[in-house]
C-alpha cells in the first residue's frame, strides 16, 4: 500500500502488523485489534503462549468479535484516500479520459460510464467496481478460512502420525515376540512356517513404517502449501481493485485445488498369517464355560471411557468406569488355579466387547481401572466408525483386523501365558507371556452396544 494513504487514515484503522487497512478485523483479549490473516501467521510461529505483538500480554486464545463499524470506516477510509491518488492508465478510459467505475460481468471488463451506454455494452448488467471487488475480497477471506481450517487439521494430523510413528517400530517388534513364543510349542516341522511368517511381518512392518514415514512428509509439505496459497490470498485482498477483478481467478483455482489433494492420516493394520496346527493343539484343552449370572458388579468398563484410551506406555489417565444398563457384563462360573484350559467366545459382528479372564479381587473393585494388575483382557472398540483392537493390562492398541465370530482364550497357568486367537483363520490375535499366576483367575465376557 502507498504510504501516502497509510499517512491519511487513522491509527485506529492500521493493523500494526502489516501496516496496512485491517483485513478482517479481531479483537484480542487485551483489546487490541489485527487482521485476522496477520495474527494467525504471527502466532502460528510464535512461542507458547502467544502474546500481543502491542502490549506483549499473554492471549490464550482468539476472541473472534466483529468489529462491524472498524470495517465500515475502513472501506469508507480507503474510498477517501482512493480518490485522491494518482490514476493509473488501467484506471482511466483513454477514448473519454474518464474514469472507469463501471464492471461488465459479461465481458469481465472495466468502463468509464460512457462506455457502458455503448452498443456493445448497452445489454449487459453492470456493477460499480467498487462493489464487485469487496465482493471478490468476501469470497477470498472464505478460501482463506476454509485453507486455515484445512491447514489446522493437516498439522492435527501430522501430530497423530509423529504418535505412530514414536511407537510403531516398539509394536511390530512386541508383535515378533508374540509370534516367536507360539511356535515352540508345534512340531519341529513347521520351523520354515515361522521364518516365512516373521520374514513376512517384518517386510509388512518396514513397509508400513516407510509408508508412515512418506505420509508424514506428504503433510509436512502440505502444510507449507497451504500456507503460502494462504498467503497469497491475504496478498491478493490488499490489491487495487483493477488488479483484484483480472487475477482473480487464477489464485482461486489454485488454492480450491490444493485443498482437493488434502493427505489422510494411515490406518495401518498388520495381515493375521494362519498358524498350521493351532486350532487342533489348543482343542486337546477345550472345556465349556458357564455364567454365573448371580456373580454382578455394575461397575465395569464402559466402552464411552474405552474410546478414550491412548496406545502409549507413559498413558496415566487410563479409563475407568461407572454404571449403564447398555453393558452386559458376566463372569464365569469357574475360576482356574491351575492347568491348560481353552474355550470359545461368539462375538458375532459386535464391535463393543471385552473377553479374557480376572482375579476374583478385580471383579470385586468399584473403580475396576485397566491398568490394574491380575487382568488379562482383549478388548474390541468401535472409535469413529473403526473398530480398534486393545488389550489390558497394560492397555495396548493392535494394529490388526478384528475378529468375527468365534475367539478362542488359551490359559496355561502354569506357564502364565494367556492367548487370544481367531478362530475362522487360526490365526494369533495377542498373548500375555511370562506372566505369573498365584490366586484364581475367572472368566470374563463384557458385551457393549451393537
Amino acid at each position: 500500500m502507498d504510504s501516502t494513504s497509510v499517512r491519511c487514515a487513522p491509527s485506529l484503522l492500521i493493523c500494526s502488523i502489516c501496516k496496512d487497512y485491517f483485513t478482517d478485523p479481531v479483537t484480542i483479549n487485551c483489546g487490541h485489534t489485527f487482521c485476522t490473516p496477520c495474527l494467525c501467521l504471527l502466532w502460528e510461529e510464535a512461542q507458547h503462549p502467544a502474546r500481543c505483538p502491542v502490549c506483549r500480554t499473554v492471549s490464550p486464545h482468539i476472541d473472534f468479535k466483529g468489529i462491524i463499524s472498524a470495517e465500515g470506516q475502513v472501506h469508507a477510509k480507503k474510498e477517501s484516500v482512493a480518490q485522491k491518488l494518482p490514476r493509473s492508465a488501467r484506471q482511466v478510459c483513454w477514448i473519454h479520459q474518464a474514469l472507469k467505475i463501471i464492471f461488465c460481468p459479461a465481458d469481465k471488463s472495466l468502463l468509464c460510464l460512457q462506455c457502458s451506454h455503448f452498443p456493445g455494452h448497452a445489454s449487459h448488467v453492470h456493477c460499480p467496481v467498487s462493489q464487485v471487488a469487496e465482493h471478490c475480497r468476501e469470497k477470498l477471506m472464505m478460501q482463506m478460512k476454509s485453507i486455515w481450517k484445512n491447514r489446522q487439521r493437516n498439522q492435527r494430523n501430522i501430530n497423530k502420525e509423529y504418535d505412530l510413528l514414536r511407537v510403531w517400530q516398539g509394536f511390530v517388534n512386541l508383535r515378533m515376540v508374540m509370534i516367536k513364543a507360539e511356535y515352540p510349542k508345534v512340531y519341529q516341522y513347521l520351523h520354515k512356517e515361522k521364518q516365512k511368517h516373521l520374514e513376512s511381518l517384518a517386510i509388512e512392518g518396514k513397509m508400513i513404517f516407510h509408508r508412515l514415514r512418506r505420509n508424514v512428509a506428504r503433510m509436512l509439505q502440505m502444510g507449507k502449501l497451504l500456507k503460502r496459497m494462504y498467503e497469497e490470498l491475504k496478498e491478493m485482498c490488499l490489491k487495487a481493485d483493477v488488479y483484484l477483478l483480472q487475477d482473480l481467478g487464477d489464485i482461486m483455482k489454485r488454492s480450491q485445488l490444493v485443498q482437493v489433494h488434502l493427505p489422510q492420516p494411515v490406518d495401518p493394520q498388520l495381515s493375521a498369517w494362519t498358524i498350521t496346527g493351532m486350532s487342533e493343539r489348543l482343542n486337546n484343552f477345550r472345556v465349556y464355560i458357564t455364567f454365573d449370572y448371580n456373580v454382578r458388579n455394575y461397575h465395569v468398563p464402559l466402552f464411552e471411557d474405552l474410546r478414550h484410551l491412548e496406545c502409549r506406555p507413559d498413558h496415566q489417565d487410563l479409563p475407568h468406569s461407572s454404571a449403564s444398563s447398555q453393558y452386559t457384563p458376566s463372569w464365569g462360573a469357574q475360576t482356574f488355579t491351575s492347568g491348560k484350559h481353552y474355550w470359545e467366545v461368539d462375538v458375532g459382528n459386535s464391535q463393543n466387547w471385552i473377553i479374557g479372564l480376572c482375579k476374583e479381587s478385580w471383579m470385586k473393585r468399584n473403580d475396576m481401572l485397566l491398568n490394574s494388575e491380575g487382568i488379562f483382557l482383549l478388548m474390541c472398540v468401535s472409535v469413529d466408525d473403526h473398530c480398534r483392537l486393545f488389550s489390558a493390562s497394560p492397555p495396548l492398541r493392535h494394529y490388526i483386523q478384528r475378529p468375527h465370530g468365534l475367539v478362542g482364550v488359551f490359559l496355561d497357568y502354569e506357564f502364565g501365558i494367556v492367548s487370544f486367537v481367531n478362530v475362522a483363520n487360526s490365526s494369533l490375535i495377542c498373548n500375555f507371556l511370562s506372566c505369573s499366576f498365584s490366586s484364581p483367575l475367572r472368566p470374563f465376557v463384557c458385551y457393549g452396544p451393537k
